[in-house]
């Protein structure tokens, strides 16, 4: 299977949804997943290559009742991308919106392969990234960037 990531960047190289503006995603996991953390972390991640812009604040929020993260980020060209994860469900849904300037990108988590894994795409995950998350939700506000990365 072609991976999310790669499928999503031949999309925005075709230049069809102008720059990209805002991503959300919903991603869904099987209760009692440990890895609930480094699925929003590698989804956080490729949405920040998507928007090709420096993260300026992480805001992550988190309901440990419904077992869901919630995290806001704001980037240095005024873009903004909300991930959202919770453990619910039997098996793995994504539902992703990516929104240019000229226009938008839709994926529905019925359509996703069962055989699919997050965890396999092929990106890394910073540190810096995994910092953040974690001071935001220790801290229960929005935590600063402190090391500016490029996504380019």
């Amino acid at each position: 299977m072609h991976s999310l990531y790669r499928t999503i960047n031949e999309i925005l190289d075709t230049g069809r949804l102008g720059v990209p503006v805002f991503v959300r995603c919903i991603i869904q996991v099987a209760p009692g997943s440990e890895h609930m953390g480094n699925v929003l972390a590698r989804v956080l991640t490729m949405a920040s290559s998507w928007l090709k812009s420096s993260p300026l604040e992480v805001y992550a929020q988190s309901n440990d009742r419904l077992r869901q993260i919630t995290v806001t980020i704001k980037y240095t060209d005024g873009q903004t991308s909300i991930v959202s994860v919770s453990a619910s469900g039997a098996a793995h849904r994504i539902d992703l919106m990516l929104l240019g300037n000229k226009g938008a990108l839709y994926h529905d988590g019925d359509a996703l392969s069962p055989g699919f894994d997050i965890n396999a795409e092929p990106i890394p995950v910073p540190d810096w990234l995994l910092d953040a998350l974690e001071r935001s939700l220790h801290a229960g506000e929005p935590a600063a960037i402190e090391e500016v990365t490029d996504f380019e």
